[in-house]
């Protein structure tokens, strides 16, 4: 771990090796004075006409491209449908530049189609969010979702796979803006069946504004899913193979038609293989040890699959609908053996616990969204959006147990289980946003509905003979309804050239009913919850200079808890282990300051701090002499302090780094069951870093890692960490691509865990299949010529861009 840790530091080795960068802006527009919409922009240095910097321009034909280094240049603007245009020369030398619109003539002819291959850089630091651009990473090809948030800056999974930012549970999980009602172990199902080949970029959004939803207390995670957006026919084809202990295979197709009234766009992929994991349990209750090892198989086949439709009607307004689903197949089962006996014999191992579980299950998810957009040109801005989703799980987990008594007359017995556990959950939504321009600044406010219905079953049997034989005792059936009313205001405007504010208010009334339906009796059959909260939130930026800027933001945010965690009854995860819920969990509220200096647009540097009431903590307890369970509980509060530091720059010409470090410091305090004191500190930090050096020939080399140092919640966890090597290659006119990658160079794909309270100890390592080479194949296609094109004023980009989080 300390190799991996030193070869990360070097990757960041040059970090102040770079000088002072501007940027520069302006529009596009034809000589009937109307702006082009989706021009192409490319910014090349007068000395050898190379290019520096390219991109797109927005719907109302401005641009900005900034990270320019001081020099002489020259722009060049690209349309469908219009002549080439090329601007003066003009030098960069102490201040950003604003042009006056750049007039564009109209082309007579028929255009080849325009193509710009402009790799976006990885990590994109922006004024609300940090931005992990998927396609920015040689090393993230053929990696699942959950594999990609580790990969985040500021994000770790831990071992029982549950997404934390600064070792901390509580961010909120979007997938193309919608808010997933799944978390658990159900989340991290969907997460894993999903590929980076549909993936575009994650967005980290630590503290939100008024207009997001307020649920997630470290804020929201949108994993944004892929779109193509250029004009005419194209799409790309993309084949994989992860190749570790066992094979797997991934594929995926993107189609796409643009024109002027119309976008029309799809995609498929297809995903398989087996994973492998070990995992060595050794746990001591009331003075006996049961020291387990279990080997784990993960097999998983998945489809995902999406369409859509914009329709631009005309200048101002635009319709869109969208579907995409998701089919999943998966088995996470495995086998294990568990020598238990007393601490203190000299024959610790007085009997032997053996068990080979099979865990099939099918998900299958369903999101439907029609959308509205109305946008002029005077800043006023309509967006309604409606969705409707539905997710179903069909689980069985077949548990065969036998015991074995070594050096004993006892004779050897089995006692097998059998679960299944089908889960349905819909989702209903309706959100109205609407922004206009006032008192010099932005006003915008809205309205939304949401109602989240989850049916879940659990029927436990005894097999005898091998007949399944319901237990009526540990069977039960929940279903948990949430609703959420919510309005929010919010306004942003510009005090004068230095000072920027924004300033937002949010209600969210919430009504919850948890409901209970067992044949053994419960006098927790009923939970009605309805509770109205305020959430406000600020953000006041300051510009000192070019080379540097401040921003202090403020949120306040509520974390509710799963329905999972609010079922009262319990149920068997293995021989020795059950777990529990409790309904009377409350939800955390979080206040989070966050104050972040930019320096020349490279250097990245914010302090946070942060304090929530009524954190959730998941615990280990004794259950009777022999077994334990899992309960989730509410600590008093917990705080904490952060330092991140992001840096990401061109050391040469060939040579570009990104490095990310955060720190934090995280208290913990409260009373927990069976008289459990909880007060508990830790200071840790994570690291990202990458290295891409840019060889010949369109050749790139990258080295890529992360780590995790130390750190403690209720339990102490160790480090973890991973350093990935790749190349790429492109050819065929850089519309193909091969990727190599083998990761886990230095075979560090391990984890584990001390805890020791309420009279359970516990030591758990664990080691899943990180080291293995991926290869991806990636082609892009399109029509080498269309029709010239009409200019378009419409904000006709699809709004699954945007974060409707509210």
């Amino acid at each position: 771990m300390k190799n991996l840790l030193l070869v990360l530091l070097f990757t960041g080795i040059s970090q102040f090796l770079y000088g002072q960068t501007f940027s520069v802006k302006g529009q596009i527009k034809n000589p009937q004075n109307e702006v082009v919409s989706f021009a192409t922009i490319a910014v090349h240095s007068t000395k050898d006409s190379s290019l520096a910097k390219a991109d797109i321009a927005d719907e109302n034909g401005s641009f900005k491209i900034s990270n320019l280094i001081k020099g002489k240049y020259f722009i060049k603007v690209t349309a469908v449908g219009f002549s080439p245009f090329r601007s003066p020369d003009f030098e960069l030398v102490d201040k950003d530049l604003e042009f006056q619109p750049f007039m564009v003539l109209a082309d007579t002819k028929q255009l080849s189609e325009v193509k710009v291959v402009a790799a976006k850089p990885l990590i994109e630091v922006q004024n609300d969010k940090i931005v992990f651009n998927v396609d920015g990473s040689i090393n993230s090809t053929g990696l699942n979702g959950l594999e990609l948030l580790q990969k985040s800056p500021g994000v770790q999974v831990d071992k029982d796979e549950n997404v934390l930012v600064k070792g901390k549970a509580g961010v909120r999980i979007f997938i193309d803006g919608r808010p997933s009602p799944m978390s658990g172990k159900d989340l991290a199902s969907v997460l894993k069946s999903m590929n980076s080949a549909d993936i575009e970029a994650i967005e980290v959004i630590t503290n939100p504004s008024a207009k997001y939803d307020a649920a997630g207390d470290l804020g929201i995670i949108n994993i944004r899913l892929k779109k193509n957006k250029k004009i005419g026919t194209n799409g790309n084809i993309s084949l994989g193979t992860m190749i570790g202990i066992t094979p797997k295979y991934n594929g995926s197709l993107n189609l796409n038609y643009r024109d002027k009234k119309v976008n029309l766009y799809g995609n498929y992929s297809y995903g398989q293989g087996a994973w492998h994991n070990r995992t060595f349990d050794n746990q001591l209750l009331n003075n006996i040890a049961y020291n387990k090892t279990w080997h784990g198989l993960w097999r998983d086949t998945s489809h995902n699959a999406k369409i859509g439709m914009d329709y631009f009607i005309n200048a101002k307004n635009t319709f869109g609908i969208s579907a995409n689903g998701r089919l999943s197949n998966h088995n996470g089962g495995g086998e294990s053996q568990t020598l238990i006996g007393n601490r203190y014999s000299a024959k610790p191992d007085s009997a032997i616990l053996n068990s080979r579980t099979s865990n099939p299950e099918k998900n299958n998810n369903l999101n439907l969204n029609v959308n509205y957009r109305y946008a002029d040109t005077t800043g006023h801005e309509l967006n309604i959006d409606a969705d409707y989703g539905i997710f179903t799980s069909r689980g069985i987990s077949y548990q065969p147990n036998t015991y074995e008594f070594p050096g004993s007359d006892r004779p050897a017995f089995s006692r097998n289980f059998v679960s299944k556990t089908p889960t349905d959950i819909t989702i209903k939504s309706f959100k109205i946003d609407y922004e206009q321009p006032f008192k010099k600044g932005k006003l915008g406010y809205g309205i939304k509905l949401s109602d989240v219905k989850s049916d879940n079953t659990f029927d436990f049997f005894n097999v005898l003979n091998d007949v399944e034989i319901r237990d009526t005792d540990k069977s039960n059936n929940f279903v948990y309804t949430e609703r959420v009313y919510a309005a929010y205001l919010n306004y942003n405007v510009a005090l004068n050239k230095k000072w920027d504010l924004q300033l937002g208010l949010r209600a969210e009334r919430t009504k919850s009913l948890g409901k209970l339906t067992s044949y053994k009796q419960n006098d927790l059959d009923k939970v009605d919850t309805t509770y109205l909260n305020l959430f406000p939130s600020g953000a006041i930026s300051y510009k000192l200079s070019g080379n540097h800027n401040l921003n202090l933001n403020y949120s306040r945010r509520i974390n509710r808890p799963s329905y999972q965690n609010l079922n009262p009854f319990e149920y068997r995860i293995d021989e020795l282990v059950y777990s529990k819920g409790n309904p009377f969990l409350r939800p955390e509220y979080a206040n989070n300051f966050k104050l972040t200096h930019v320096y020349k647009g490279k250097l990245t540097t914010s302090v946070g701090y942060w304090r929530t009431r009524f954190p959730v903590v998941g615990l280990r307890m004794p259950y009777d002499a022999s077994r334990t369970y899992f309960i989730a509980q509410n600590l008093d509060h917990t705080q904490g302090f952060s330092l991140d530091i992001s840096l990401s720059t061109d050391i040469t010409k060939w040579w570009n780094i990104y490095v990310n470090v955060s720190g934090y410091h995280n208290v913990w305090r409260g009373d927990v069951t069976n008289g459990v004191k909880i007060n508990n500190r830790t200071t840790a930090a994570n690291m990202n870093a990458q290295s891409t050096f840019k060889i010949k020939n369109n050749w790139t080399i990258e080295l890529s890692g992360w780590y995790n140092s130390p750190y403690r919640r209720i339990d102490y966890n160790s480090a973890m960490g991973l350093m990935d090597l790749g190349v790429q290659k492109r050819f065929m006119k850089d519309n193909a691509t091969l990727k190599f990658t083998f990761s886990d160079v230095l075979n560090t794909g391990r984890g584990g865990y001390h805890s020791e309270y309420a009279g359970v100890a516990t030591d758990l390592r664990f080691k899943w299949e990180a080291r293995m080479l991926r290869v991806n194949f990636n082609y892009r296609f399109g029509s080498s010529e269309i029709k010239g094109a009409r200019n378009r004023r419409s904000g006709s980009e699809d709004e699954l861009n945007r974060i409707k989080g509210g």
